[in-house]
C-alpha cells in the first residue's frame, strides 16, 4: 500500500512538474507572449459574452465543446496517451496556448456569422415575388422576390420566352451525354469500348449542335434564327466561357509546341537580302523625300521605319535563328500576356471592324467569344510549355529509340505526361476565365453580373443589391467548385506527379 501511494505521488509530482514546465515555456517565457495571450483571452471572452446575450444555447454549446476538447487534449498530454480524436485536436486546434484561444474565438465568430446569415436569408426573409407585397411587409431580412420575379432574366437574359425550349433542349442534350458518359468512361470503360468511341464523337460534335440549336436555322417559324443580342444572363456566361475553354485548349497546346519548335529557319542571307531591299526602297520612297516635313520627335521615329525593319530582321535571326513558327508563337504569347483582357475586348469591339469590308459585320457575341479564346490561349500556352519543360530528356530519347516520328512522340509520349502535370494551373485559369466573363459589358452584352446590375436598377426592386449579388455569387461558386472538382478528379485519375 505504501509503495502504491509513493508511486501515485511520484506520478503526480512528475505531471505537475511537466505542466509547470510547459506553462513556463509556452506562456511565461516572454512578457510579449503573455500580453498577446491576454489580448486573445480578452477577445474570446468578449465574443463569448456577446454570443451569450444573443444566442445563449449556441454559445454554451460551443463553449462546452471547446472545453471538452481542451480537457481531452490536456489529459492525453499528461498521460502520454492520445486516441484518434484527441490526437487530431492536438495537431490541428490545441497545439499551443494561442491556438487554443484562437480556436474558441473563431468558433464563436463563425457561429455568430452563420446565425446572422440564417436570420437574414431565411428566418426574417420575404419570399413574395410581388413588389408591392414585398414593400409593404415589415420584415428585416432578405427580399428574395427579386430573384423569383426576374429568374428568366438571370438565366437567359432577353431570350424570347417562346424560344426558351431551345435552352432546355440544350441542357437535356448535355445531361444525356453526361449520364451516358459516366459508365462509358468510368467503371465499364473496357467493356464498352465501341460505345466509348461513339460517345466521344458525340461530345466533339455537341458544340456545333448546341450552337445550331440555340441560334436556330432558316428564316422563321419553329426553327427560326434567334438573334444573339437577346442572349444574356447565365446562358451567355456559359456560352462564352465554355467556347473559350474548349477552343483555347488545342490552340494553346499548338502555341506552346510552336514556341519550342526547332524547325529549320529562314537563312540569314535571305532575311537580310529581302529586308535590305525593302528597307532601301522605303528610304528612297518614304524617308528621304518626307524628312524635311517632319516636326515632332515621334514623327522622326516613325519615318525611320526601314531602319527598324532591319533591326527587327537582325533580332529575328539572332533570337529565333530564322524560325518563323517560334517567332510568331513567341510574339503572340508575349503580346497577349502583356495587355489586360479588357484591352483585348476593346480591340475586338473597336479595332476589328476597321479591318473588315463595310458590308461585313460581326455580332458582339462572336467578338467576345473570340477575344476570350485568343486571350486564354496565350496563358494556356505558357502553362503547357511549363509542362513540356518538366519532361526529362530521357523520355524524348526513349521515344526516338522506339522509332517514333515527331508527331507520334508528342501524341503518345510527351503530351500525355506534360498535360497531366499542368492540370492544376490549367483548371485555375479556366476558373478565372469563367469569372472574367463579366467584362463583356464593354461590348454591349449582359452576362450574369450585368443582368444583376440591370435588375437592381428596376424601380420595383431598388436597393436590393445584396440579394441579387448573393444569388449570383452562389452561381459563380457552384460553377467554380464544379471546375475545381473536375480538376481534382482528373488529377486522381491520371495520378498527377507520377510517371
Amino acid at each position: 500500500m505504501a509503495t502504491l501511494t509513493q508511486t501515485l505521488g511520484a506520478r503526480s509530482r512528475s505531471a505537475a512538474a511537466e505542466a509547470a514546465g510547459w506553462l513556463q515555456e509556452n506562456v511565461f517565457s516572454s512578457p510579449y507572449k503573455l500580453l498577446f495571450l491576454a489580448a486573445l483571452a480578452g477577445a474570446a471572452l468578449a465574443a463569448y459574452r456577446n454570443q451569450l446575450e444573443a444566442a445563449p444555447t449556441l454559445a454554451n454549446l460551443i463553449g462546452a465543446l471547446w472545453l471538452m476538447g481542451l480537457i481531452g487534449v490536456a489529459v492525453g498530454a499528461l498521460t502520454h496517451r492520445f486516441n484518434a480524436v484527441t490526437q487530431w485536436l492536438k495537431d490541428r486546434l490545441y497545439n499551443s496556448p494561442a491556438s487554443v484561444l484562437i480556436t474558441l474565438l473563431i468558433g464563436l465568430l463563425l457561429a455568430g456569422l452563420v446565425r446572422a446569415m440564417l436570420a437574414w436569408a431565411v428566418v426574417n426573409a420575404n419570399f413574395s415575388a410581388d413588389p408591392q407585397i414585398a414593400a409593404a411587409s415589415e420584415h428585416i431580412g432578405a427580399t428574395w422576390g427579386i430573384i423569383a420575379a426576374n429568374l428568366k432574366l438571370f438565366m437567359v437574359g432577353q431570350f424570347d420566352r417562346e424560344q426558351v425550349w431551345r435552352v432546355w433542349a440544350s441542357v437535356g442534350l448535355l445531361v444525356l451525354l453526361g449520364v451516358v458518359s459516366f459508365p462509358v468512361y468510368g467503371p465499364f470503360r473496357d467493356r464498352l469500348k465501341p460505345v466509348r468511341r461513339i460517345v466521344t464523337w458525340a461530345w466533339l460534335l455537341s458544340p456545333p449542335l448546341l450552337w445550331l440549336l440555340l441560334r436556330g436555322v432558316g428564316e422563321g417559324g419553329f426553327l427560326g434564327v434567334v438573334e444573339t443580342r437577346t442572349w444574356g444572363g447565365l446562358l451567355l456566361t456559359l456560352i462564352i466561357s465554355v467556347f473559350a475553354i474548349v477552343v483555347s485548349f488545342p490552340l494553346g497546346v499548338l502555341l506552346a509546341l510552336g514556341r519550342r519548335s526547332t524547325f529549320q529557319g529562314v537563312p540569314g542571307w535571305l532575311t537580310y537580302l529581302t529586308l535590305g531591299g525593302v528597307a532601301a526602297w522605303g528610304l528612297v520612297t518614304t524617308t528621304f523625300p518626307n524628312w524635311p516635313l517632319v516636326r515632332a520627335p515621334l514623327e522622326y521615329v516613325l519615318i525611320l521605319w526601314p531602319v527598324w525593319l532591319l533591326a527587327a530582321g537582325a533580332a529575328f535571326q539572332r533570337v529565333f535563328k530564322g524560325n518563323v513558327v517560334a517567332a510568331f508563337c513567341t510574339v503572340y504569347i508575349e503580346f497577349v500576356r502583356g495587355v489586360p483582357l479588357i484591352t483585348v475586348l476593346f480591340m475586338a469591339n473597336l479595332m476589328l471592324p476597321l479591318f473588315l469590308p463595310p458590308d461585313i459585320s460581326i455580332e458582339n457575341v462572336f467578338r467576345a467569344m473570340w477575344g476570350f479564346m485568343f486571350f486564354s490561349a496565350a496563358y494556356l500556352a505558357e502553362n503547357v510549355r511549363g509542362g513540356l519543360q518538366s519532361i526529362p530528356r530521357g523520355q524524348y530519347e526513349a521515344a526516338e529509340a522506339l522509332g517514333l516520328n515527331t508527331l507520334q512522340q508528342l501524341w503518345f509520349i510527351i503530351l500525355p505526361q506534360a498535360l497531366r502535370v499542368v492540370i492544376p494551373p490549367i483548371v485555375g485559369q479556366f476558373i478565372g476565365l469563367f469569372k472574367d466573363t463579366s467584362l463583356v459589358a464593354i461590348v454591349g452584352l449582359l452576362d450574369l453580373l450585368n443582368i444583376a446590375n440591370a435588375v437592381v436598377a428596376q424601380p420595383d426592386w431598388l436597393g436590393l443589391r445584396r440579394e441579387a449579388y448573393v444569388f449570383i455569387s452562389v452561381i459563380y461558386y457552384v460553377g467554380c467548385f464544379g471546375l475545381a472538382a473536375a480538376g481534382r478528379w482528373m488529377e486522381r485519375r491520371l495520378r498527377v506527379g507520377q510517371y
